[in-house]
C-alpha cells in the first residue's frame, strides 16, 4: 500500500498505536530545537542591541576618540590604533588624578609675603640689662675676689673650699637669696637719667623688674594685657622712646662678660626675654639710634608640616615661642642633673644651687646640653610670632658743648661721662610691618583645576562626560536586568 510523502499511515482514517507513539516520541526533540534556536536568536539580538548602543554612545559622547573605536564601519586596524590611544590616555588620566590627590594629602606649604600699612602700630616691649650683673658696692672684698677667681680664668676654677665658704649664694631659703641677689644687682632708678616717650616724660616707674637668663633686668611697655601696650602713629625719633642711661662702670666686677654697656632686647608683649641669645649691646660714649621694623609670622597647625602650637610657656604667663621652649628644656635637663637651679631660672619649687654647684655643676651641664641634648627637645614653632628687626647707627657723644655743660652740672670729667653715659633713640622710620603667612600650597581648589585640566588635555572630557558614561552604564544594566 502506498504511503503519503509526509510518512504517515492513514490506515482507513485511523492511526495505529505504533504511529502515535512514534509521533509522540519525536515531539520533544522538535521542541528542544525550537527553544535552542530562539535562545540563540535572543542572544544575537541582545548583542546587536548592545553593540548598537555602544556605537551610538561613542558617536554622541564628548569623550574624544571613542567614536573611532566603537564605530564598526571603520577599518579594524584603525579601530585598534584608536583603542590603544584612548586606553593610553585614560590610563595617564587616572595616574595624574591619583598623583594630584596624593599631593593634596601631603599638605605642602608656601609663604605669602605682604607689606601692611596700618594707621598705627604697637611699640615693642624693651628689656634693658646692665652687662655687669652684680655691683661691687653690694659685695664684700672676699666675694669680689672670689668672682675674680671664678671668671678671670674659667679653665681653672677656684678651690672647692673657697666656693663652699662663700656667702655669695649661701642662704637658708630661695626667697632670702633672691632678695640678696636683687639688692646686689643694678637698679633702674640709678641707671635711667632721662626718659621721654613721644612728647611725655617717663621715669623708672614705667619699667618693671624681671628675672631673665641674664639676671635682674627691667622691661618697658610690657603690660599684662596686649591692648594696653603703647601705640605709635607717626614715624621718626620724636615719636618714639628716648633714654639717657648711666651704666655705672665704676661698680663693675668680674662676671660672665668683660664688656661695659647695656644689653637691650626688643620683643613682643608677653614674651620671655632671651637676653643671652638675642639681645644686642649699647656702648657708653655714643648716641645710638635704633630703627625698629616689625615682622609678623603666621604658621599652620597640623596636618601641615609647620605643625605650629599656641599657648603659654609652661606654668608662666609668658607666651609660647620655640626659643623659650628650648630654654625650658635646658633648665629641666640641668636641674635633673644637679638637683638645684640657677637663681636666674624662675622655678620656685626647686632650690637655688650653692656657688659650688653653680660653678661645678650648672655650667658643666649647660655646655653638655648644648653639645648633645638640644636636638631632643620637641619645640614646634608658634602659630603667631612677632619679631622686631633693627637698624643701629651710632654717633660720637656727647658733643663738645654738651660735654662742658654736663661736666659743670655733674662735677665730673669728660672721660667719666664717656665711660658711663649714653643716649639712645628707639623709633619706627615707617608705620608698616611685614606679614609672612604660611598657606596651603595645594588645596581642593588646586585639585579641581588640575583634574579639569587633565580631563580636557588628555581626553577632551569634562565632568559631564563622566556623568554621560555613568548614565550609559546604568541604562545598559537596567535593560539587561529587565530582559
Amino acid at each position: 500500500m502506498n504511503r503519503p510523502c509526509d510518512g504517515t499511515d492513514h490506515n482507513f482514517g485511523m492511526e495505529t498505536d505504533d504511529l502515535r507513539d512514534g509521533r509522540e516520541r519525536r515531539r520533544p526533540s522538535v521542541t528542544r530545537r525550537k527553544r535552542g534556536f530562539k535562545r540563540k536568536k535572543s542572544k544575537d539580538t541582545c548583542k546587536n542591541i548592545l553593540a548598537a548602543r555602544i556605537q551610538q554612545f561613542g558617536d554622541d559622547t564628548t569623550f574624544h576618540g571613542l567614536r573611532y573605536v566603537t564605530n564598526s564601519t571603520y577599518h579594524t586596524f584603525r579601530r585598534f590604533v584608536w583603542l590603544l590611544v584612548v586606553t593610553g590616555m585614560t590610563a595617564l588620566l587616572i595616574f595624574d588624578i591619583i598623583r594630584a590627590i596624593m599631593l593634596m594629602f601631603e599638605y605642602p606649604e608656601m609663604s605669602s609675603i605682604s607689606v601692611q600699612y596700618p594707621p598705627n602700630i604697637t611699640f615693642p616691649a624693651l628689656t634693658l640689662c646692665n652687662i655687669n650683673m652684680l655691683r661691687k658696692d653690694a659685695l664684700d672684698a672676699s666675694e669680689v675676689q672670689l668672682l675674680s677667681d671664678i671668671f678671670a680664668n674659667p679653665a681653672t676654677p677656684p678651690d672647692t673650699d673657697a666656693l663652699v665658704d662663700s656667702k655669695l649664694f649661701n642662704s637658708s631659703s630661695n626667697e632670702e637669696l633672691m632678695g640678696r641677689m636683687i639688692d646686689a644687682s643694678y637698679r633702674i632708678e640709678d641707671m635711667l637719667v632721662k626718659c621721654r616717650w613721644v612728647s611725655e616724660t617717663c621715669s623708672y616707674r614705667n619699667f618693671t623688674r624681671s628675672i631673665t637668663d641674664h639676671g635682674v633686668c627691667y622691661t618697658f611697655n610690657d603690660p599684662l594685657s596686649d591692648h594696653e601696650a603703647l601705640i605709635v602713629r607717626h614715624p621718626g625719633s620724636r615719636h618714639g622712646l628716648f633714654m639717657r642711661l648711666n651704666v655705672q662702670q665704676y661698680l663693675y666686677t668680674y662676671g660672665e662678660s668683660t664688656a661695659a654697656g647695656l644689653k637691650v632686647l626688643l620683643h613682643a608683649q608677653g614674651e620671655y626675654p632671651m637676653i643671652k641669645d638675642f639681645a644686642f649691646s649699647l656702648s657708653p660714649g655714643f648716641e645710638t639710634s635704633i630703627v625698629v621694623r616689625q615682622k609678623v609670622m603666621i604658621n599652620q597647625k597640623a596636618p601641615y608640616k609647620s605643625n605650629c602650637t599656641d599657648g603659654n610657656w609652661g606654668r608662666h604667663r609668658f607666651k609660647y615661642s620655640a626659643a623659650s621652649c628650648k630654654y625650658a628644656c635646658k633648665i629641666l635637663y640641668v636641674t635633673r642633673k644637679c638637683g638645684c637651679r640657677d637663681y636666674r631660672w624662675s622655678i620656685r619649687d626647686i632650690p637655688i644651687c650653692s656657688l659650688e654647684k653653680q660653678v661645678q655643676c650648672i655650667y658643666r651641664y649647660e655646655d653638655e646640653f648644648v653639645l648633645s641634648q638640644e636636638n631632643q627637645c620637641h619645640c614646634p614653632i608658634a602659630c603667631k610670632a612677632i619679631t622686631y628687626g633693627r637698624e643701629i647707627s651710632q654717633a660720637y657723644w656727647p658733643a663738645s658743648f654738651l660735654s662742658k655743660e654736663l661736666q659743670a652740672e655733674m662735677n665730673v670729667t669728660e672721660d667719666f661721662i664717656r665711660e658711663n653715659y649714653l643716649d639712645v633713640y628707639i623709633y619706627y622710620d615707617e608705620i608698616m610691618y611685614t606679614r609672612i603667612e604660611q598657606i596651603g600650597a595645594y588645596t581642593v581648589d588646586n585639585l579641581q583645576s588640575d583634574i579639569g585640566g587633565y580631563l580636557g588635555l588628555l581626553c577632551g572630557m569634562s565632568l559631564m562626560t563622566v556623568v554621560e558614561l555613568l548614565d550609559f552604564i546604568l541604562v545598559a544594566l537596567c535593560s539587561r536586568l529587565k530582559r
